[in-house]
């Protein structure tokens, strides 16, 4: 019997480290990947590899070189860019194993509770009615101010509703989708309204790019998103139980409504600031947890890291992909990969490890 036990254990802790191994590794690719990113993007601007090494080293050193193009299209252009794109796949894919969490749907996604219908209504206000919510001189700032703060209200009021009564994760996807509608509503009635270049500017930032990044919105988006992922990893525990069901959960010690609203809460911060400046894209949240969990199973603590490399992975990826090679938004061409990988993932059985 003892000899069963320490068998067990040791293939418990085997089984950690092989997943530890695998978060790590993805982790490291995903940041070959963005500094691969950065030569690859140049490669259409006429600056060679030698000359991008030459700048990073320089701005590594604390200096600066004197090719001032170079500097624009490799410092302040290309190196935002990719750390913008391993922030926000990051952070959309551990959005969107919270929720899947949380609501115990494995459909669920970053924005579904209406958090991107919110962000783009707050951008429609601005782009057609030039209506700010925060009075700010910079009109970029101020239609990213009012995508954060619109993307916030659907979730807080589910929070807030939830707080009332004893809603279960189905009717809190329903609610997401109710708002959901309410502001699409809303927002095509502006449309509706507007001149052809307005709605232009809305559709454009709707689809989501990586092409606004720079030094000044990236650590923004950076300091919002590694919080958010350091709480929410250091909750992994309480999470993954939530998974069990909300009674099994409470007799397991997790103070239910508290972890569900906390975590909701962090999930739509997050999610917020990423849309106020990247726009929407699509599929991060569902896609990458479920490769992910392919990977290493269904364990929160595991998991939350893993999806956050694979994310990054996957974004960077389809942005240079998007950004040299075929010229589009990157969030257009996650939604056209995605959806066909999402559907590759249910035929084959993903979901025998979804919870």
């Amino acid at each position: 019997m003892k000899g069963d036990c320490s068998e067990l254990e040791a293939g418990y802790y085997r089984d950690n480290r092989r997943k530890v191994l695998i978060s790590v590794v993805i982790l490291l690719v995903s940041v070959v990947m963005a500094f691969g990113s950065i030569f690859l993007s140049q490669i259409m601007d006429t600056v060679t590899p030698d000359i991008v090494i030459e700048v990073l080293k320089a701005h590594l050193n604390g200096g600066s070189t004197d090719n001032h193009v170079a500097e624009t299209v490799v410092w302040d252009d290309g190196v935002p860019r990719a750390i913008m794109g391993v922030v926000v796949g990051a952070g959309l894919a551990v959005a969107g194993v919270v929720m899947q969490s949380l609501l115990r749907n494995p459909l669920a996604e970053p924005y579904t509770t209406g958090v991107a219908s919110g962000a783009s209504f707050g951008a429609a206000l601005m782009f057609i009615l030039g209506l700010p919510l925060i009075p700010v001189g910079d009109h970029s700032l101020a239609v990213t101010l009012n995508a954060i703060v619109l993307a916030m209200i659907p979730t807080l009021a589910i929070v807030l509703i939830s707080k009332q009564s004893r809603m279960t994760p189905t009717t809190m996807i329903l609610a997401g989708v109710a708002i959901m509608y309410v502001f699409r509503s809303m927002t095509s009635l502006m449309t509706l309204m507007a001149d052809s270049e307005n709605v232009e500017q809305l559709y454009i930032w709707n689809v989501g790019s990586l092409g606004p990044a720079s030094w000044d919105n990236v650590g923004i988006v950076l300091a919002v998103t590694v919080i958010c992922i350091v709480v929410l990893q250091l909750m992994s525990r309480d999470i993954g139980l939530m998974t069990v069901g909300d009674r099994s959960a409470s007799s397991m010690g997790v103070s239910v409504r508290r972890v569900r609203a906390l975590s909701l809460m962090l999930v739509a911060v997050m999610t917020a600031t990423i849309v106020g400046f990247t726009g929407t894209i699509g599929f991060m949240g569902l896609v990458a947890p479920h490769v992910a969990r392919l990977l290493v199973g269904s364990n929160a603590r595991y998991l939350i890291p893993c999806s956050a490399a694979i994310g990054a992975i996957i974004l960077i990826g389809c942005d240079c992909i998007a950004n040299v090679i075929v010229g589009i938004p990157v969030g257009v061409l996650t939604a056209i990969i995605g959806g066909p990988i999402f559907i590759m993932l249910l035929i084959k059985g993903a979901k025998r490890v979804w919870f």
